[in-house]
């Protein structure tokens, strides 16, 4: 009977794979209607991450639904909520104090099992944990026989990807108003041999926009008028932004806007690439960072025992329209690998323009 079961599926999949291959209409889902599930999985304790990674949480469910018990909270929750968008960055103005939509928003990420990993409120930042994400991967790339088996057995084959958060509040002067920038990191697992590790995947740029619509539908914009702001555009010219060596040696940076522009856009800079930022001074324009100058990227598979060292940012302005960020070695020590390291960062900040 086994055997009459085998062949029975063996040739119920021949016939799927034959008709598989007339393409079928793809539906693209518009901002909103995304569903996107963080699943328990528990083979993730197994996995092997990178030191500078955490392991992914395994808890809970990533559903659309926030459940509020108290209908009289959301009434308190209501806030008008714009979203500001220029050529690289799309964030939040939110009718509400820094400490407040700190609070809510950190609240928004625990309600869907996110945990937070780092926060540091006196600087406006907080971190969560890697959190698993269910993903599909799609017939065209498994291949006609593994998408016919698929579709008969009602499995699917998944690609592993984790998901992290960043959150940076800003205050907007002379207002009662916060700035709020969210931002995305991806892991994904891959497999080298008999072993499976996690790698940084490219962002999801769909997913962080989901997620920033989410967020402004939690804090208290209707759904309909957030979905218009997210989609309305703004059109804005392309900086240029240069790397230059400074006479010590170090790299500057240089930006075409005023100190506080260039302020705004290296804070967004610095999120995007991930980097630890350990104190910010928007009155002199500083970032504190830190960094490990000697680990590469094998090192951070394999693992280093070096301990980060904490470098400072500073904004020079220039002139009306231009400023210099200068990199800083608080050590004073001047070695190479430092000065590497400064033209690499700042490569790195000058391609997200």
């Amino acid at each position: 009977m086994k055997i009459i079961n085998y062949v029975t599926i063996f040739f119920i999949s021949l016939l799927v794979v034959s008709c598989s291959k007339i393409a079928e209409p793809v539906k693209k889902m518009g901002l909103g209607s995304r569903v996107v599930n963080y699943q328990a999985d528990e083979k993730v304790g197994s996995l092997i991450i990178p030191p500078d990674l955490t392991a992914p949480n395994s808890q809970g469910v990533f559903t659309e639904v926030i459940q509020v018990s108290n209908d009289d909270e959301i009434a308190l929750k209501v806030q008008n909520v714009e979203v500001m968008r220029d050529k690289y960055r799309r964030w939040l103005v939110v009718d509400l104090p820094p400490s407040e939509v700190w609070s809510l928003s950190k609240d928004f990420f625990r309600s869907y099992n996110f945990k937070i990993e780092k926060e540091n409120q006196k600087i406006g930042i907080f971190e969560t944990d890697y959190l698993e994400i269910e993903t599909k991967v799609p017939d065209k790339s498994l291949g006609a026989i593994r998408a016919g088996l698929a579709k008969v057995l009602q499995t699917q084959y998944g690609l592993p990807i984790a998901d992290k958060y960043r959150v940076r509040i800003e205050s907007v002067e002379g207002q009662n108003k916060s700035e709020v920038y969210l931002t995305l990191a991806s892991i994904g697992e891959v497999v080298s041999g008999a072993t499976r590790v996690w790698q940084p995947r490219d962002k999801d740029v769909e997913l962080e926009t989901e997620m920033l619509l989410r967020l402004m539908v939690f804090l208290g914009n209707d759904r309909v008028e957030a979905i218009s702001k997210i989609q309305s555009n703004t059109s804005s010219s392309k900086a240029t932004i240069e790397v230059i060596a400074s006479e010590s040696g170090y790299a500057a940076l240089t930006f075409p806007y005023n100190k506080k522009q260039a302020w705004s856009y290296l804070g967004w800079a610095l999120d995007e690439l991930g980097v630890d930022v350990d104190d910010r001074d928007a009155i002199e324009g500083s970032f504190l960072i830190k960094a490990n100058p000697n680990k590469g990227f094998f090192s951070k598979i394999l693992g280093s025992m070096d301990k980060d060292t904490t470098y400072q940012l500073i904004i020079k302005e220039v002139g009306a329209s231009q400023s210099t960020v200068i990199f800083v070695d608080l050590s004073e020590e001047n070695e190479q690998d430092i000065i590497n390291y400064s033209i690499e960062l700042f490569n790195q900040i000058a391609s997200k323009f």
